[in-house]
């Protein structure tokens, strides 16, 4: 009845039963009893008005739209033409009486509750004065046409009524988008300070691990350049078993050099963006991801880990594979409903699985279908 993208539906429900319930009125003028048109110039202006008021309203149906400047104007025409209608056609004898109902019910679409209880009892006492004044004595509508007068006005109270129901349906529907709106904003905005929070202490982590790295960088350099110095001092050669010593001391901090520049090369990939590869090398992916979930805010005994086979030296891209488990680990931390989430890691052969399972409402099956 009132179409789901219109808002105007209602307005145009109003607008239609107000036009029929006119047209009612001529036709009942047209065949009635004689008492009905008594005074058949004024029913003629009258209707003839109250028609091109509805033609008006079914023009402009905005002017129907529930509290608005235009409710007051529209309940007082509506009321002020049922009431003449009524004292010229019979008065407490009148057909019309019935469209008492109907004004009041439309005006519940455009007024507050306590507006429209304040219509009704100005309408009702309107009513009681105009019935006094205009009644005719002795006259009533014969039995058929009084059943179908009625009949015909319990559709126009039902479409009426439907049409207020949809109306109350409508803004229930509103006012739970907009609050479901709002919480996804708020939860959006709190998911962007903690981002925010998390890259900042992962900036503040990296420059932390730089400055270890710069001061631990010190030490080797400094004692290859006096071994490189004594090695090549020609003037007082060292013994072969001194030389042999300073030569595997050497090794030792050229080794402890690799690993450090290894260590920076890691910190450099992990301001890459998300795809860029980064160095193959052996690592304990337990303890790889032991770290990831720390960095995440995860521990026992939520953090459950479970190994198969030998983890503790595999040859994998260790970065790529710390920033799979961190996003991971994150999701499960955030979704599982603050459950306990088990890290899997498997080896067989020259295959490596890690399966991280939690308890989290997980996918629709329709966002899998797309």
């Amino acid at each position: 009845m009132v179409p789901a993208g219109d808002n105007y539906g209602l307005a145009r429900v109003v607008v239609a039963v107000r036009a029929a319930v006119v047209l009612s009125i001529v036709v009942l003028v047209a065949t009635g009893p004689e008492w009905v048109r008594r005074y058949p110039v004024a029913l003629a202006v009258v209707l003839a008005a109250a028609l091109g008021y509805a033609v008006v309203l079914m023009a402009h149906p905005r002017y129907e739209v529930r509290r608005t400047r235009f409710a007051w104007p529209v309940a007082v025409l509506d009321a002020l033409f049922t009431l003449t209608l009524i004292g010229l056609t019979g008065g407490a004898a009148s057909p019309v009486v019935a469209v008492l109902a109907l004004a009041v019910i439309a005006s519940a679409a455009r007024l507050t509750f306590v507006e429209c209880l304040i219509l009704a009892v100005l309408l009702g006492t309107a009513y009681a004065g105009v019935v006094v004044w205009t009644t005719v004595d002795g006259v009533a509508l014969e039995a058929s046409t009084q059943g179908l007068w009625w009949a015909l006005y319990m559709v126009f109270i039902a479409v009426l009524g439907g049409g207020l129901a949809v109306l109350i349906e409508r803004e229930h529907r509103s006012r739970v988008d907009a609050l479901v709106e709002a919480e996804a904003e708020h939860a959006a905005a709190q998911e962007e300070r903690d981002l925010r929070a998390r890259l900042l202490r992962s900036y503040e982590a990296q420059q932390e691990g730089l400055q270890v790295l710069l001061h631990e960088f010190r030490t080797p350099v400094a004692s290859l350049d006096a071994l490189v110095g004594a090695l090549s001092d020609t003037a007082t050669p060292m013994p072969v078993t001194d030389r042999d010593a300073a030569v595997e001391l050497a090794g030792r901090h050229t080794r402890h050099l690799s690993e450090m520049l290894d260590a920076l090369s890691d910190v450099n990939l992990s301001r890459q963006p998300a795809f860029s590869s980064g160095r193959v090398r052996r690592v304990d992916v337990a303890e790889l991801t032991a770290e990831a979930a720390h960095a995440v805010g995860l521990a026992p005994p939520r953090l459950q880990m479970a190994t198969t086979g030998d983890v503790s030296a595999v040859l994998v891209d260790a970065q790529g594979l710390r920033r799979v488990l961190t996003n991971l680990l994150e999701n499960a931390a955030r979704h599982g409903r603050d459950l306990p989430i088990e890290v899997v890691c498997e080896r067989a052969g020259g295959d490596l699985r890690v399966a991280v399972l939690d308890s989290g409402p997980g996918v629709p099956p329709a966002a899998l279908a797309t």
